[in-house]
């Protein structure tokens, strides 16, 4: 039987410029290193989408720059901060698009 796992660069070539990217909220399971593997290929102009809100995840994807759209019922870094750094200085400026799936 043919094994499925793949190494991280395998994983993050199968995403694309302007795909959708969905993962789940919080801290205890954000796939960071497949983010900063992403991160390093380059990709840009995702969407990005939170089930559940988004946390460090999202917010990473947005400072990177990769993130043109982000679609999440709320993001923050709940217990330690209110907002989400990346996400609140990006939006201010205009440099990504939001949308409420509330």
């Amino acid at each position: 039987m043919r094994t499925k796992l793949v190494s991280l660069d395998d994983a993050a070539s199968i995403v694309r410029d302007g795909q959708k990217v969905i993962m789940s909220a919080g801290f205890e399971h954000s796939p960071m290193a497949m983010l900063r593997t992403l991160a390093r290929k380059g990709v840009k102009d995702l969407h990005t989408i939170g089930l559940v809100g988004g946390s460090i995840n999202l917010d990473f994807l947005v400072g990177t720059g990769q993130t043109k759209t982000l679609e999440c019922c709320s993001i923050g870094f709940a217990p330690f901060a209110r907002e989400a750094p990346n996400f609140d200085r990006y939006l201010k400026a205009g440099r990504i698009f939001a949308m409420d799936n509330t």
